[in-house]
């Protein structure tokens, strides 16, 4: 969330201006912190999903389900009048970005944990 905010104050982006908000923030728009939340917990959920089970109907259910989540809290910020598309779509690839991260660093500890020491 420390780079959400950083990007935030980088960029500076105002919210969407409506003449009846859902609801009104002030802080910057761009881009949107719920929506990167839910793609690092609901992928890294499902990446778990996916190492667990070796069921091909499972792993796609796991990923279309987490896909779907992410996108419904992506589009609740867009019709609450909250954000742009393109904060939530740079949002998306923020999320991928440190989903990546995660299970890249995940994974790399978990084989030097696994590898017979000399």
């Amino acid at each position: 969330m420390l780079v959400n905010v950083l990007m935030k104050h980088a960029f500076q982006r105002p919210r969407p201006i409506f003449d009846h908000p859902l609801v009104s923030l002030a802080t910057y728009s761009f881009p949107s912190g719920h929506t990167v939340a839910s793609t690092l917990f609901y992928g890294m959920l499902a990446a778990l999903i996916l190492s667990k089970t070796t069921s091909w109907s499972k792993r796609v259910w796991a990923v279309l389900l987490a896909f779907a989540i992410v996108s419904l809290v992506a589009f609740s910020r867009l019709y609450l009048g909250a954000h742009y598309l393109s904060d939530v779509l740079a949002a998306m690839a923020e999320g991928l970005a440190w989903l990546a991260l995660c299970l890249t660093g995940t994974h790399t500890y978990w084989e030097q944990k696994q590898r017979p020491v000399r």
